[in-house]
């Protein structure tokens, strides 16, 4: 779908038809928005182009089923130890790319089925070759269909037989994960991580979070998903857990981030609703100068994203507005909130009408 057809949904869905016998006045505020600041729209494995290739190459190796290419793939980019221009670490992207058909199955109420669906294959890559690596990533997969199955409901609203499904699949990837044990190997170091969330110590999960950490200190994505499980609403104790820990994760990758790590471990607040910034101890300004940083360093059109969301989250409107007229030109969906594509894109314009408004205003 062109970007001009996706404006069109949203002015016919969205806003009211405006008649007017102006041209500029027949224009949307999301289409005088496009034309005034000249947006676009990628998707976000789209953003870096000298990479398109490898992405169409994992990609058609997962319609192959060929975890072979996948892990031979990981491995040579874990060994490169490089950094993509949005910030990832090369091997995360590369799971990303072979993964994607598993890992975005929309959130509704065949999610579950259709993960369960896909397991054959993660299963056959298990039996076929068993390592640490494979057992990682299909306990991985079996941990993620039992999440999907059990769904986001308060646990009284969760039906009997979506329980038994969410423990069925969770004691498998242990069994899987158990099999075979690698603490040096990156992937089982995480996937070992990542269940001791269900533990429900807060001590023991730091601890595996700190044993995967250590194999890789720049990985951002580890980071922002420990952010998320040490909040109070999960396992976090207070405020306090993810204040001091975005502010030693920044100590310990200024060299290559600035405080590009606190401004990014601080933006996860944004994807928990009902959420404020009063209710935290982030330091607005530290972020500011973190998303500097990494603008400084990394050009991906996906941090300009994640800056203008977190802008918007912390109410500055002003920041926001400077933002759009500076730099901001590219909007990628799967930043923002929503649980639609629909929906992400019109989040994204609406915080960009509110900018504009703080521009018009000045000029004014």
């Amino acid at each position: 779908m062109g970007f001009k057809d996706i404006l069109g949904i949203l002015r016919d869905r969205m806003l009211p038809r405006r008649r007017a016998a102006s041209a500029d006045q027949n224009l949307s505020p999301h289409e005088r928005l496009v034309r005034d600041y000249d947006l676009h729209l990628v998707e976000l494995h789209d953003e870096i182009p000298r990479l398109i290739p490898q992405r169409d190459a994992m990609r058609a190796a997962w319609r192959r089923r060929d975890f072979l290419a996948y892990h031979q793939a990981f491995e040579a980019a874990r060994q490169a130890d490089g950094i993509a221009e949005n910030g990832k670490p090369h091997y995360s992207l590369v799971k990303e790319w072979f993964l994607d058909e598993f890992l975005t199955i929309p959130d509704d109420d065949d999610a579950g089925l259709r993960h369960e669906t896909l397991l054959e294959a993660f299963e056959g890559f298990f039996r076929q070759h068993p390592s640490p690596f494979s057992a990682a990533t299909y306990a991985d997969a079996l941990r993620m269909t039992a999440f999907t199955w059990r769904g986001t409901e308060y646990g009284h609203d969760v039906r009997q037989e979506q329980w038994q499904k969410y423990e069925a699949f969770l004691l498998k990837a242990d069994e899987v994960l158990d099999s075979c044990p690698g603490p040096d190997d990156f992937a089982w170091r995480i996937s070992d991580y990542r269940r001791a969330a269900n533990d429900g110590s807060i001590e023991e999960f730091q601890e595996r979070f700190e044993a995967a950490w250590a194999q890789d200190r720049y990985n951002i994505d580890l980071c922002r998903s420990h952010a998320r499980m040490i909040m109070p609403r999960w396992l976090g104790r207070d405020e306090h857990d993810l204040e001091v820990f975005a502010r030693s994760a920044a100590e310990l990758t200024k060299d290559r981030f600035g405080l590009g790590f606190y401004a990014l471990i601080q933006q996860a607040n944004t994807e928990v609703g009902d959420h404020e910034l009063a209710g935290t101890l982030c330091d607005p300004a530290l972020v500011k100068q973190g998303f500097e940083d990494l603008l400084a360093r990394f050009p991906a059109p996906s941090l300009v994203n994640y800056y203008a969301d977190m802008l918007e989250w912390m109410e500055d409107k002003e920041a926001l507005a400077d933002l759009l007229q500076s730099r901001f030109r590219t909007i990628v969906p799967q930043i923002w909130y929503g649980d639609t594509r629909e929906e992400k894109i019109a989040y994204a314009f609406d915080t960009l009408l509110e900018a504009a408004e703080v521009v018009d205003s000045r000029a004014a």
